[in-house]
This record gives C-alpha cells, structure tokens and sequence, in this order.
C-alpha cells in the first residue's frame, strides 16, 4: 500500500526506463519496477532533423563525434536468458527478423565519442503528471553521479513536493555501482531503497554470468546475465554512450524484473527546456494498447545526457521529467 501511495504522490522511470505500481491508475516509472519481462517493439519513424541552434551556455564545447566502439562489456558470448521473465501482455514476442535500418535514418543519431560520460554531474527534473495545461506537478528528481575512468556511482532521489509532499511525504533512492568497460557501464549493483531501508537489489556476476535479485536481503530469484545488461538506471545513460543506433535493445534489471527492452529512435529534434531551445535525441518504447511506454530526450551538444523523460502507463496517463538544474564537471548549465 505504501508503494502504491508513492506512486500516486510522485507519477514517474526508465529510467529511467523507469516503475512501481501505484494507487488507483496511476503510475510511476523508474524508481523500481518496470513491469515488463517480453520485448517491447516499436516502429522506426525517423523525423526530419531540426536545423541546430546556438546554445549560449557556460559549458565546454564537446569534441566532433567519431564512431563509437558498440562491443558489449564484458565480451563474452552472450548466455540464453531465463525463458521465465515476466509478462505484461507482450511476453513471448519474438524480436523480429527486420532487415537492418537505412543508413539515411542511422545518420540522424548522435554518435559518442571513447568514454563521453562527464567525471561527475548532477541534472534536477521536476515531475509533473498530465500534460499541457492539465499537468501538475507532484515531485522532483535528482540524478547524481561520478566516475574515475574505471568504475562508477549513480544514483537519483525522487521526493514529493507541494501538496503531495503535504499529504504523503516520500523520499526514495536508487543507487547503481559498478565498472566502466570498453562497452560502457558494466553494473555490479543496483539497489532501491524507501526510508532508509533497502527494498529491492539486484546483483550482478558477471564472472559466473548470473543475476540475482533480491527483496530486502531475501534472495527472490536468479537468471542467467546476458552481456550488455544494465538496470533500470544505468541503462538511461548507456544508451547516451553508445549512441550511433536508430535501435537500442538492452536486457534489464529493475530489482524485481529482469527482461528485454527495445528503443527505437523517433529523430534529431528541438525542444524547449529551462535552459532554451537544446537539441534532442528522441527515443521511445512502444505505445502499445494496454501497456507502458518510455520516451526518452537526450542532449547530444552535452554528452546525450537526459533532458526530458516521459512515461505513459497502462491507462493512458503521462508522467515527465524535464530538468530544471544541469549540471557537469562543477559548470552549471545557464538558465533562461
């Protein structure tokens, strides 16, 4: 009850893509749970790209892209994964045997270049549920993070604010630690927890290929660990650092889940944030009948990291994060 409470007060992902179940119809995505064990599909619909737009901004100018090394970490063969994942109705889905998309389409997605991830940096979202005029804000959502070339820590804390903080006052944390490889993130652990107390981990071993989660310190089950595997959060900031692909499929952990993902990149857009008009690199799952969807809006002139992060749950109802704060290596990203 008090997860469901949690999500009605906050109504946000994926994840970054981000999931937990909430009170009567509504939906938050990444915090814990994204209820999907099957692949999620959607169409290729490349939109033209929008022309670039100065961006007065105190930042340093990020380095002409290249194309970026794809190999999964750790390169191993990827094992069979658990034919038991959960289903939401799409489980079972077969990833489909398309022919590979055209270069045309391909060209619009930002490339990373090496190890584009800033050392350290910290990018406030406020969260609001509904959208245009009926959106109202429940919450806010703070990503964190620092790393030395080798290993990495991450972590967001999403809270209520105004009258949902004054009727059911919320705080939770996720935290992903893990290593930095020549396929990007390699996450070792991942962890939710609700005031103060863990609730839910998964752990990752990559020496024995296993994945184990967790419900508090009960171990709830095993599965065997595909290469490339992220959780709920680390996957948010992969897919920025790989770039380069008008498709991004991932398998997932969220601490209860553990299932296959798939993006599909919408095209090069602008949008405008606190910050001014910034271009985007616009991503998203499905928008299938009856099931959840994630879309993602990530800034390729700063590092592909999250500007805006949508989710639509079962219901129709829409959840967004849109930063309000931005900031990397110590430079703040100025307002407007």
């Amino acid at each position: 009850m008090t997860d469901r409470r949690l999500l009605a007060a906050l109504g946000l992902s994926l994840l970054i893509h981000a999931m937990v179940g909430g009170g009567p119809g509504w939906r938050l995505p990444a915090l814990d749970e994204a209820e999907s064990g099957g692949l999620l599909e959607a169409r290729l619909a490349p939109q033209p790209p929008a022309p670039a737009e100065p961006v007065p901004a105190p930042l340093p100018a990020i380095p002409q892209p290249r194309k970026p090394r794809v190999s999964p970490a750790p390169a191993r063969p990827a094992p069979q994964v658990e034919a038991a994942a959960e289903s939401t109705g799409v489980a079972g889905m077969a990833a489909p045997a398309e022919p590979a998309p055209p270069a045309a389409a391909a060209a619009a997605v930002p490339a990373m270049s090496g190890m584009g991830w800033p050392r350290q940096g910290r990018i406030r979202f406020v969260v609001t549920r509904g959208e245009g005029e009926q959106a109202t804000l429940v919450g806010q959502t703070t990503h964190s993070w620092r790393h030395d070339g080798e290993s990495y820590a991450l972590k967001t804390v999403t809270e209520t604010v105004g009258l949902a903080a004054l009727f059911r006052p919320v705080r939770v944390v996720q935290t992903s630690e893990g290593l930095l490889g020549a396929g990007g993130i390699v996450p070792q652990e991942f962890r939710v927890e609700r005031s103060g107390n863990t609730a839910e981990r998964a752990r990752f071993d990559w020496e024995g290929m296993k994945l184990t989660l967790y419900s508090g310190e009960r171990m709830r089950r095993e599965a065997a660990l595909a290469a490339g595997a992220q959780d709920i959060l680390s996957q948010i900031y992969q897919i920025g650092l790989v770039g380069a692909a008008s498709r991004v499929e991932l398998m997932i952990a969220t601490g209860k889940r553990y299932g296959r993902y798939a993006y599909e990149a919408v095209g090069e857009e602008t949008i405008e944030t606190r910050f001014g008009a910034l271009r985007a690199w616009h991503l998203k799952t499905p928008a299938l009948p009856g099931e959840q969807a994630m879309e993602l809006w990530l800034a390729p002139d700063y590092n592909n990291l999250p500007l805006r992060i949508r989710f639509m749950d079962r219901k129709g109802d829409v959840y967004e994060q849109n930063a309000v704060e931005f900031e990397i290596d110590g430079a703040l990203l100025a307002t407007h």
